[in-house]
């Protein structure tokens, strides 16, 4: 919960004027010095409260030039390794420290960062994500900084809709009302980690609960630009892609689907370019991660051109501190503060030049939905299909064999579970047997009913991880993961082509560490002598972009 910070009137400091003291009393006290004896005590107690009132950050327009950047608040002592980690910080911490909250936010005002956007897992659980939010707002305000919000929507406290919408709903009643909420003609800004995960329709009906009038700017993330019909501008949280994509050619081709969005809609939609420095999550993915030298500098340079030629509305750096994924601009113990002095080089530029100029339009508010007829619960244990295309599979793991694929809203009946594998579901399909993937689909039904399995042997053990969760057929087909684990870090190595996820283990010393990972596999691709620079590549789903 936000603690108010609330200043007394300055009229309230004051003593009513008919109130006036003697006129031989001041005089006294000046010719004995006595006078500044009580002034002092006064002042010193009187100028940090005016320092903090006066330090609420300005209200931003739609054509400003935004910067800001991805911020994450799950570290520990634990966390600072180099079996973990390619680099490490200058001066290694703990997230919930206000003190490094503060020294972070005067860096990246230092670097002509406008704002963090601060990954977030809700309210639920105890996690710290949501405590942490509201110590960084307070932080923020003190220093005239903005604090947005980027909503992870694979959040492993949320089980389905109605938890992103109860997350959502509490995210409206209680951070965004902080004057420190960064806000862009008045409405705040939220950022969405892979709404992908539910359908633009499902989106709709969510914001018709939450944000019917749109008074929020909701920037949706991947390679789909369709949810721009719900969200109000369009980001790529990682453009670093393995096989590498050109720069270029990526930034102008999402910058003019978001234009052809705004004039199909004839409402505001952002363009926010991505910049980052590199990228390294090789340590905690193994054979599944991938490394993009940052070159000295010229690929982050590289990077910010890019982006400026897009000619966005909004630049996002990915990221302040993702250290797992190496994409860090925090003064390292490689690096030092090169990346924050670069950073501070191009946010100067970009904002030399202006954002996007954008019209001001709202979409039309969202209409309440009718509520649809009821509809009997299943008799049987049934799990129901909750993403566009899931994988079937022949053992409950990524590395088994793919027997069939569903859409979604795909009824399934379930037909056992092993409890030491509490992520799959076995379900009835096409007069046999085969696994599903549990966080994406939604159970009903008799769930006591469901048989108790013991699953004797697993193909491919540890498959389950996500450092395990790739293999390479001999047919020169590379499967490659995606992973979203419960640290916040993925890798953005993947072309997938389906919904699948799987259980995978969180790299140690990343808080919460209480629920499994979220792995997507799929097949791309590639010639026999490894990946090609392709201008022209991109992702077919939008969860590569993570």
């Amino acid at each position: 919960m936000v603690r108010s910070q609330t200043v007394m009137p300055e009229h309230t400091c004051r003593k009513p004027a008919t109130h006036t003291a003697p006129s031989h009393a001041p005089r006294a006290l000046l010719e004995s010095g006595r006078w500044l004896l009580v002034l002092l005590p006064l002042l010193a107690l009187i100028g940090p409260a005016s320092q903090v009132a006066q330090a609420a950050p300005l209200a931003q327009s739609a054509s400003d030039p935004l910067v800001v950047a991805f911020y994450y608040t799950w570290f520990d002592q634990n966390t600072w390794t180099y079996d973990k980690l390619s680099d490490l910080p200058a001066e290694p911490y703990v997230s919930s420290d206000r003190g490094v909250m503060g020294r972070h936010i005067d860096q990246a005002k230092d670097a002509g960062i406008d704002a963090f956007i601060v990954a977030w897992y809700g309210p639920g659980g105890g996690n710290q994500t949501d405590p942490n939010l509201a110590a960084m707002l307070e932080e923020a305000n003190a220093r005239g900084f903005k604090i947005g919000v980027l909503f992870e929507t694979t959040s492993p406290f949320f089980g389905g809709v109605g938890d992103v919408t109860g997350a959502l709903q509490h995210l409206q009643s209680t951070h965004v009302n902080h004057p420190a909420f960064l806000r862009v003609d008045g409405r705040p800004v939220v950022f969405f980690w892979r709404p992908t995960l539910y359908s633009v329709d499902t989106w709709r009906g969510i914001r018709s609960q939450v944000d019917p009038n749109f008074s929020n700017v909701w920037i949706s993330e991947g390679v789909d630009t369709s949810y721009l019909a719900v969200f109000d501008g369009h980001h790529l949280y990682s453009n670093t892609w393995n096989p590498p994509a050109d720069l270029n050619t990526t930034n102008q081709k999402f910058a003019g689907r978001v234009a052809q969005a705004r004039e199909s809609y004839g409402a505001t939609k952002y363009w926010v370019a991505t910049v980052m420095p590199g990228y390294n999550d090789v340590k905690i993915r193994g054979g599944g991660g991938f490394a993009r030298d940052r070159e000295g500098g010229n690929y982050f340079a590289q990077s910010w051109q890019a982006a400026i030629a897009s000619n966005p509305s909004w630049i996002v750096i990915n990221s302040f501190n993702e250290w797992p994924e190496g994409s860090y601009i925090e003064p390292s113990a490689a690096f030092g503060d090169m990346f924050l002095g670069l950073s501070a080089t191009y946010s100067a530029q970009f904002k030399s030049g202006g954002g996007a100029a954008i019209a001001f339009a709202l979409p039309a508010p969202i209409p309440t939905p009718i509520p649809p007829t009821p509809t009997p619960p299943p008799t049987e244990p049934t799990a129901y299909v909750n993403t566009a295309l899931l994988n079937l599979r022949a053992a409950p793991n990524t590395g088994a064999e793919i027997v069939g694929q569903v859409a979604t809203g795909t009824a399934l009946p379930i037909s056992g579970q092993d409890p030491n594998l509490p992520d799959w579901w076995q379900v009835g399909y096409n007069g046999s047997t085969a696994w599903v993937y549990g966080p994406l689909v939604t159970t009903g039904g008799p769930m006591e009913q469901i048989a108790t399995l013991t699953v004797a042997a697993i193909e491919n053990t540890g498959a389950n991880t996500a450092e395990n969760a790739v293999s390479e057929p001999a047919n020169a087909t590379l499967q490659l993961a995606s992973t979203e684990d419960v640290s916040g870090t993925s890798v953005s190595n993947s072309t997938p082509n389906n919904d699948e996820s799987s259980a995978g283990a969180a790299p140690e010393g990343l808080q919460p560490a209480t629920a499994a990972a979220l792995v997507a596999t799929s097949v791309i691709e590639v010639a026999p002598n490894g990946p090609q620079l392709d201008p022209n590549y991109e992702p077919v789903h939008p969860y590569l972009a993570r």
